[in-house]
């Protein structure tokens, strides 16, 4: 799967980045700041691109067993396709990122990752990252069976 991503400073416009406070997740990787978003951080959110705008919305359901959304912060793209999700009415979206994290191992993402947006019961947006079987290369390198959908991109 892809338990974390990592963005560019630079592709964050300064609103958002105040607006979410995203100080708190700045890295540096050489010179260049970074942005971490993981899923085991206290708060759990991603970066989107929903009706062609950069928004930082809430990435799945960690733990709000009142909500009426899935636990999780994955969704299948098989269980997408059976239309396992079509009562939550989801949105296709992009989450772009430069790398994901996966049990340790960085891996360069090209373009993005394939997302769906759903909006709980008081019509707050979540996303959640789409997710199909590994690749022999991915499981390989991180030991998973999962891996996330990537954007015109092949590991």
């Amino acid at each position: 799967m892809c338990k974390g991503i990592s963005i560019l400073r630079a592709k964050i416009k300064q609103e958002l980045y105040e607006q979410h406070e995203l100080a708190r997740r700045v890295t540096l990787r050489g010179e260049q700041e970074e942005l971490h978003f993981m899923y085991t951080d206290p708060v759990v959110e991603l970066p989107v691109i929903h009706h062609g705008q950069l928004v930082i919305y809430e990435w799945g359901n960690r733990g709000n067993k009142e909500s009426r959304l899935p636990r999780t912060g994955w969704c299948r793209h098989e269980s997408l396709k059976a239309g396992k999700w079509r009562w939550l009415e989801p949105e296709l979206v992009e989450i772009p990122a430069d790398f994901g994290l996966e049990k340790g191992v960085w891996f360069q993402i090209v373009e993005g990752i394939e997302g769906v947006v759903v909006c709980d019961e008081h019509e707050h947006p979540h996303v959640y990252m789409i997710t199909k079987p590994a690749s022999h290369y991915f499981a390989t390198m991180t030991k998973h069976d999962r891996m996330p959908a990537l954007i015109n991109q092949e590991i």
